[in-house]
């Protein structure tokens, strides 16, 4: 599996996907040098056209990790979801930009009168273009990390230690406003990547299925190496 990640220098803990001991299998990662979260958001935010020279140097990436031989390219951005089509189009093995790409699958487990709830790092920075571009209703209940949070700051500052335990006050806060503000929501898709260390904490506090880019990836490595019997 080839994973391409954004130029980060915050630590990253067990369970998230820039983290090697995350995964049962072998990866490759590919760093976007000089590419960050916000400039993705923004990027992904407008007009396509106008972002096509990230576009370009997320395909080159691509490209050259499966020069490595990887058989699938996955990011470490939810909001790449943006860039699915594109990528998909350019690259020659499959790609899966974003664990918001599960929310088809998810709604599909529940009964019509509840809805898949997303988590995110920045609530205003994930709009219906994203949950269009992975064939979702655009109307789906979104929640942010507050401005304020550690988690946040520590992001945005590459903190180069973080505290587990405070990120997940941080994160369970956050889907508590989710779900108090939609008690209809019956699962959760966390769009941003370094949320997923906190995924079997979230379940086990709400009592619902949570699905974040670790399920994403471990499913499609299973499509590309199913097991033997």
């Amino acid at each position: 599996m080839g994973i391409l990640t954004l130029d980060t220098g915050f630590q990253r803990l067990p369970g998230d996907i820039g983290h090697g001991a995350t995964w049962r299998f072998p990866v490759q990662y590919g760093v976007l040098r000089g590419v960050t979260g916000p400039q993705v958001m923004a990027a992904t935010n407008g007009d396509i056209a106008a972002a096509q020279p990230l576009i370009d140097r997320f395909a080159d990436a691509a490209l050259q990790l499966v020069e490595l031989g990887v058989d699938g390219i996955a990011t470490s951005c939810g909001f790449l979801v943006a860039f699915q089509a594109a990528l998909a189009e350019r690259c020659t093995v499959p790609v899966a930009t974003s664990a918001l790409l599960q929310i088809p699958s998810v709604a599909a487990l529940l009964p019509k009168r509840q809805c898949v709830g997303i988590l995110t790092a920045r609530e205003a920075a994930l709009t219906a273009t994203h949950l269009r571009a992975a064939n979702a209703p655009p109307d789906l209940p979104v929640t942010g990390l507050r401005d304020d949070s550690r988690f946040l700051e520590n992001q945005l500052t590459n903190a180069p230690r973080v505290d587990f335990d405070e990120q997940a006050d941080d994160l369970l806060e956050c889907a508590d406003r989710l779900l108090s503000s939609h008690p209809n929501v019956g699962a959760i898709v966390s769009e941003c990547s370094n949320f997923a260390p906190y995924s079997a904490l979230l379940s086990e506090r709400f009592g619902i299925p949570v699905f974040d880019i670790v399920t994403m990836v471990e499913w499609f490595h299973a499509g590309l190496r199913p097991r033997r019997f």
